[in-house]
């Protein structure tokens, strides 16, 4: 008879509402969870501690947690097999999840799962009492979230700040912390913003503005008065859409707004834009920085540009959108309409991509990278005709680079690969054999307590090192064998896609992943633009260039 030797991981929750709710009860506790579920494993034969997993402090609504996920990783990676808790709802106190991952998750991995005081094991089967006791949990998590909830719209009323941070142009007051005072130096450049903007300047001309006076845009201003650093590009320029907030915040003239935003309830965070009758407005709550006067002038014009974006033509989706990268910055390239003046005089409508980063900064940050979408069709269609016809001239050669560029030598040590298998697998049957007698030896008193889980914990970690390796070497052909699959989807797609009349959006997301398009440099007294496609199942390869 085989007796499965079982990995044990405790896992030990206490919740930030635990500690507010139930700072009374020690049963709670850590310590607490952590002695009882030792005093078990001791008391199991064939159970062996291996770790623990704390969150303390942590929410049992969600599993976003640091000591779930590594509980999680280590399961995947065969260090524990078995989960042991107190009771349900230190795993979660959302019965839906806790259901999928008792009745999916667990199982699917090969893991059994144990809650002591809910006389609560996925290995003797079906228990009827998991959905009720799930049930509870959630009750207790959802009088919390309306208790919390309440206390929120209060201080909202009351005009108190409820997010940390404080907007650009004020500081927290450090009397009174939920409100707001007046940061003389970001306030200038809020002032500098609505006056430009009052004059008829569009957005994309205020950021550029601000960029070229090299003003610190809000977040890498924020973060050096901390004291920290950035590397984001988002954060080193003022762009379109940083201007648009500031120019429509009502902050500015002493009023505050709260909740514009909230969730769908309290098991589903996903936030959601509320309708602007939930919001609540209290006004002078703070000094403001904006006159009326001033406020009014732009908020017209803001308008006005809205009921334009409203009234224009229903955008259309692009040829090559989603499609294009800038690589100079790493941003999605975005298309634009203008009249171009040709050296001969001739005015032409332009139609093509560019450098969102460059655009929203008002073309400041970065450089255009502009191509037209004529010519980007016909470079397309060019490079794709011309694999197709290198590979119709030696089929045979082209597919030997390219597999041999894509997955090395696989297909040469095949065979030694599957002998290194069969040996895994051989050590394996060996190994668990081995764990099997030394229980009996213990069952039979040839062996103590002690002895067993010294050599069964030996035993067990030479057992994971090769389940290890033979995993290793499955995913290694399994993903090599599917990269041979997608070069001969690639190949197909090719040919068949050679064949179009013209490039049209079908053929582009069926067979191109990304295009990076390089900026327009000149050289030798001609203009030239590095443009790279990278195809889908085979990235990019200059090997088949026409």
């Amino acid at each position: 008879m085989s007796h499965k030797l079982y990995n044990v991981g405790m896992y030990v929750r206490l919740s930030q509402e635990s500690k507010n709710y139930r700072n009374t009860d020690e049963s709670y506790s850590i310590e607490n969870q952590i002695s009882i579920m030792k005093k078990f494993i001791g008391a199991m034969p064939s159970w062996i501690e291996t770790r623990t997993y704390v969150d303390d402090g942590a929410t049992g609504i969600n599993f976003n947690r640091q000591g779930f996920r590594d509980m999680m990783a280590d399961i995947k990676a065969g260090v524990i097999n078995l989960v042991l808790v107190k009771d349900l709802s230190r795993l979660g106190r959302n019965y839906l999840e806790v259901g999928r991952y008792l009745e999916d998750v667990l199982p699917a991995l090969g893991c059994r799962f144990v809650a002591l005081a809910d006389g609560i094991d996925t290995e003797t089967g079906e228990n009827d009492i998991i959905p009720f006791l799930n049930a509870i949990n959630d009750f207790f998590v959802k009088d919390v979230s309306e208790r919390i909830k309440s206390s929120i719209v209060a201080k909202a009323k009351d005009g108190q700040r409820l997010s940390g941070t404080p907007p650009y142009g004020y500081d927290i007051n450090p009397n009174e912390r939920s409100r707001l005072i007046i940061d003389e130096y970001a306030a200038e450049v809020v002032k500098k913003m609505f006056l430009l903007r009052a004059t008829g300047m569009g957005y994309s001309k205020v950021a550029g503005e601000l960029n070229k006076e090299e003003l610190l845009p809000p977040r890498l201003y924020y973060f050096q008065k901390q004291g920290r650093t950035t590397k984001a590009i988002t954060t080193e320029v003022w762009t379109v859409r940083t201007v648009k907030l500031i120019l429509n915040n009502e902050v500015y003239i002493g009023n505050t707004v709260s909740l514009k935003r909230g969730t769908r309830s309290y098991r589903d965070k996903r936030e959601r834009r509320r309708d602007e009758s939930e919001w609540i407005r209290v006004e002078n709550t703070h000094p403001p920085i904006i006159s009326t006067e001033v406020w009014d002038k732009v908020q017209k014009l803001n308008q006005v540009a809205k009921n334009n974006a409203i009234y224009a033509d229903e955008p259309q989706q692009r040829l090559f959108a989603g499609l294009l990268i800038c690589p100079d910055c790493n941003t999605k390239m975005g298309y634009v309409i203008h009249k171009e003046t040709k050296k001969d005089g001739r005015v032409a409508d332009f139609g093509g991509y560019i450098c969102r980063t460059y655009s929203r900064s008002g073309q400041t940050v970065c450089s255009s990278h502009k191509i037209s979408e004529r010519r980007l069709k016909d470079l397309v269609m060019k490079h794709i005709q011309g694999i197709a016809n290198n590979f119709t001239l030696n089929e045979k050669s082209m597919l030997d680079v390219l597999r041999k560029s894509i997955v090395g030598g696989y297909e040469a040590n095949k065979t030694n690969m599957i002998l290194q298998r069969k040996v895994l697998e051989q050590q394996l049957y060996t190994l668990e054999n081995q764990i099997d007698q030394l229980y009996e030896d213990k069952v039979a008193g040839l062996i103590s307590p002690e002895t067993f889980v010294t050599l069964a914990g030996g035993i067990e970690e030479r057992r994971i090192h090769a389940e290890g390796s033979l995993n290793n070497l499955k995913q290694t052909s399994q993903k090599a064998d599917a990269r041979l699959d997608d070069i001969a989807k690639w190949v197909a797609l090719i040919k068949e896609k050679s064949a179009s009349i013209e490039v049209d959006r079908e053929l582009l997301t069926s067979l191109i992943e990304k295009i990076e398009i390089g900026e327009r440099v000149m050289i030798e007294n001609q203009l030239v633009q590095d443009v790279r496609i990278f195809y889908k199942y085979v990235g990019f390869t200059d090997t088949y260039l026409p």
